[in-house]
């Protein structure tokens, strides 16, 4: 092998190893807004849902005792949306009244029209078995807001939710972006934010903030400038995959991530 090939090699190998990007990548700011009014302006069918625990029958389906040396249950939920799966809880080992209380990452986005299956399951060494589900078109009419409520599942169990307002956040809501000299690649922008409302898409690239280039700030200036242009009142110049410059303003309501 050649000199010239070696450097080809090790070349490939680093970008390999990099991922392939030779920029880095971060999002804008974002903070919880805690409040007690904030919850009223989240987008329509956005709630926060928190998995509260569960109570398991002492036997499993067909009358037959839990995997495991203890016999009891090593419990998960997943819950569906319209047949995809949306979200899936840590395990609690060893327990027929797991407790999870722990929230969804993200606001849950149930439209009423959605199919919806809750799906409580025992983990075992080689898979996994249903301990009892709830399929329902809608949210289930005894899952009420800022209260907690017990589903009765098939085959006995019973799963314990929270529903509440969405929770929103402050910030601008560009979730991922590519810090490059000149400009700043936008990789991802959360639907309901001040950046998707105004109109910015993925492969939009930021070259301005108020009166300054992105050349001029760095790279890193100009993302802590972007996160602040809101509350600042800049504009932001924004180039589009096509090459053409329009002039952005993002308002200054709440970012509402949502899964």
């Amino acid at each position: 092998m050649t000199a010239r090939s070696s450097l080809l090699v090790l070349l490939l190998v680093s970008v390999a190893l990099l991922g392939g990007c030779a920029f880095p990548r971060r999002g804008t700011s974002l903070s919880a807004v805690r409040s007690a009014t904030a919850g009223a302006g989240a987008p329509p069918h956005f709630w926060a849902l928190t998995l509260v625990g569960a109570e398991i029958p002492p036997l499993s389906r067909g009358a037959l005792a839990w995997d495991g040396s203890d016999g009891l249950p090593d419990a998960f939920v997943r819950l569906y949306r319209d047949d995809e799966l949306v979200w899936e809880s840590s395990t609690v080992n060893d327990s027929r009244t797991p407790a999870w209380n722990v929230s969804m990452p993200r606001n849950f986005y149930a439209p009423p029209s959605s199919l919806y299956r809750f799906e409580l399951w025992d983990r075992d060494e080689v898979g996994a078995d249903p301990i009892g589900i709830l399929q329902t078109r809608g949210l289930p009419p005894s899952l009420v807001t800022e209260a907690d409520t017990r589903l009765m599942l098939e085959g006995g169990a019973q799963l314990g939710l929270r529903l509440t307002h969405g929770q929103p956040h402050s910030g601008i809501g560009l979730r991922l972006c590519e810090l490059r000299g000149d400009g700043i690649v936008v990789l991802e922008v959360e639907t309901y934010s001040p950046a998707g409302r105004a109109g910015i898409r993925a492969g939009d690239v930021v070259v301005a903030v108020g009166a300054e280039t992105v050349s001029q700030l760095g790279s890193v200036r100009a993302m802590g400038a972007l996160s602040m242009a809101a509350e600042r009142d800049q504009a932001l110049r924004v180039r589009d995959p096509q090459g053409a410059i329009r002039e952005v303003r993002v308002d200054r309501e709440y970012t509402w991530l949502s899964m």
